[in-house]
């Protein structure tokens, strides 16, 4: 079973600051708001309840991230490597096209109360409410949701070449087709339907490019 990074482990480390000494604890701010983020909803939560939550001063928030759109675009950016690249990185492994599907199916389904994250995905989510976020985040949306068909069409050229995929579809297509099964099945873990359900569905849609 391929698993999450920690979410501890996600936060950069910075270098020390000169000059007077900050009481804001950025790297708590970001967890945080990253959590409350992928649990509730990108738009469903107000920096005065991050404030609240972390003890941290609205204005003291204001100038480590710019504005809102700033802590959503740090957020989402935390999101990608703990996250996003780690599932891409499936389609890297020396597996076949079908075992690579398999275990796309086994990362989407994990399970999320073990690892301590939320259900769904924090980037589909915001790709839902794009149109309520700052140009920062959106423009951070786009270019994970580029970057990822990119990733997918990469591995489907490679499954093409190997003559593991016969189907004369061509791969921006199929690449499209991969991404609306991950964001449908984010969508139904966060409507509350089972892992072992939400895995048959997935098996299910990809028998129609086998």
């Amino acid at each position: 079973m391929i698993k999450y990074l920690e979410v501890r482990n996600i936060m950069p480390e910075r270098s020390p600051s000169r000059g007077r000494p900050k009481t804001l604890d950025r790297d708590q701010v970001l967890q945080t708001a990253l959590m409350q983020y992928w649990s509730k909803g990108p738009n469903e939560v107000a920096i005065g309840e991050i404030c609240t939550l972390t003890g941290a001063s609205k204005p003291g928030v204001y100038r480590e991230f710019g504005s809102d759109d700033g802590l959503k675009l740090a957020a989402l950016d935390a999101y990608s490597h703990l996250v996003i690249r780690p599932f891409f990185e499936v389609l890297e492994h020396d597996r076949s096209f079908g075992d690579a599907q398999t275990a796309l199916i086994d990362f989407t389904t994990q399970d999320r109360a073990a690892i301590g994250i939320p259900n769904g995905c924090l980037h589909v989510a915001m790709r839902a409410q794009r149109d309520k976020l700052g140009v920062m985040t959106r423009e951070k949306v786009d270019l994970l949701r580029q970057e990822g068909l990119d990733n997918y069409a990469v591995w489907i050229e490679q499954a093409k070449s190997r003559g593991e995929f016969r189907m004369d579809i061509p791969t921006d297509i199929v690449a499209l087709y991969f991404d609306a099964q991950n964001g449908g099945a984010m969508r139904m873990q966060t409507e509350g339907v089972p892992n072992d359900v939400i895995a048959k569905v997935m098996r299910l849609a990809l028998m129609a490019i086998q």
